[in-house]
């Protein structure tokens, strides 16, 4: 069963890896979730080591800046959930650096803070996502593929109330 945040994603009709589907929706269940040790997990088990990950609240290039890059990110937030609505397959290529699947994503972000209740914002968001691997036969979540790169943008937002 897909996580939460791809469930109801329309993918591309080029062919994506069941296990780059698995490795994506892992990645945004894990940057949803409340926990110290997020960015420690998405440094060992989602990126490459040389990764980078650019946010709208900054820029992490390597392990150790990633491991660090959720530091503070519940500090006002109270309430996180992505959803990816549709995904853009720009490429599937075999080449020096072994198979990369280079995708681009829209989806939103509903966010609560302290300060805001029950009001929720919702943000769209695009993001560029590089996964570099292949396909693992032993199995496991995203087995063989790491995110080389990981790109996003912010657009409009809007308020509601639950």
């Amino acid at each position: 069963m897909p996580h939460p945040a791809i469930s109801s994603t329309i993918w591309p009709p080029t062919p994506i890896s069941p296990a780059v589907k698995d490795l994506l929706g892992r990645f945004f269940h894990l940057a949803d979730q409340k926990d110290d040790n997020v960015g420690t997990v998405l440094a060992e088990e989602v990126f490459t080591p040389d990764a980078r990950f650019v946010t709208a609240t900054g820029a992490f290039e390597g392990k150790e800046q990633i491991a660090t890059s959720r530091a503070g990110a519940w500090t006002v937030v109270t309430f996180r959930k992505h959803t990816v609505d549709k995904v853009y397959a720009t490429g599937v290529n075999v080449g020096g650096e072994g198979v990369t699947t280079d995708i681009v994503l829209t989806g939103k972000l509903e966010t609560r803070t302290e300060d805001g209740g029950s009001v929720s914002t919702v943000t769209d968001f695009a993001a560029r996502v590089v996964f570099v691997g292949g396909d693992d036969k032993s199995g496991g979540s995203g087995a063989g593929w790491r995110i080389r790169e990981y790109r996003a943008w912010i657009g409009r937002s809007e308020r509601s109330s639950d």
